[in-house]
């Protein structure tokens, strides 16, 4: 299905809902389509691997912490956006893949700890390198370096004061 661009949409506001139209509702537009279209920039690398989504998101929580890359369910589902009955799921059929595996916590018997093992971190080493050439091809071809670096700075302001 053809979507309608965003300034398509952004004049649909301002014809039919003027008092709606603002710079809110243009950034809440803007943010919105470049998260979707981001996202689906993207997702064919992460298909072309057999991962889903959160199973990306999963190995790369993984990655990104210090070595021996592990973290309890827990710390896990924190740095990611899916409830605990679908990171159980997500765990399983990775466990299965080979990409992770659980030990036991020696500090609390009851917890487990997820271990990414070394054909998932090269899965996923190649994968998000895959991904950030994609991204940087349609930021490179959309901002200056300075400005680039102006809108991280100011998208990072941003979200410091949501994340409080």
């Amino acid at each position: 299905m053809d979507r309608y661009r965003a300034d398509q949409m952004l004049e649909h506001y301002q014809k039919n809902w003027p008092e709606a139209f603002s710079s809110i509702s243009t950034f809440g537009v803007y943010l919105l389509r470049i998260r979707e279209l981001s996202l689906s920039n993207v997702m064919p690398v992460v298909d072309a691997v057999g991962l889903s989504s959160p199973e990306f998101d999963t190995l790369a929580s993984l990655r990104r912490s210090p070595p021996p890359h592990q973290l309890t369910p827990n710390d896990l589902q924190r740095s990611m956006v899916i409830t605990s009955g679908g990171l159980t799921k997500i765990l399983y059929q990775l466990e299965a893949r080979g990409l992770v595996t659980r030990s036991v916590n020696e500090a609390d018997k009851r917890s487990k700890f997820v271990n990414l093992t070394a054909k998932g971190k090269n899965l996923i080493e190649e994968t998000l390198n895959a991904v950030h050439e994609r991204e940087e091809k349609w930021l490179r071809a959309a901002f200056k370096d300075h400005e680039l670096d102006e809108l991280i700075a100011l998208m990072g302001k941003a979200l410091r004061v949501l994340e409080k």
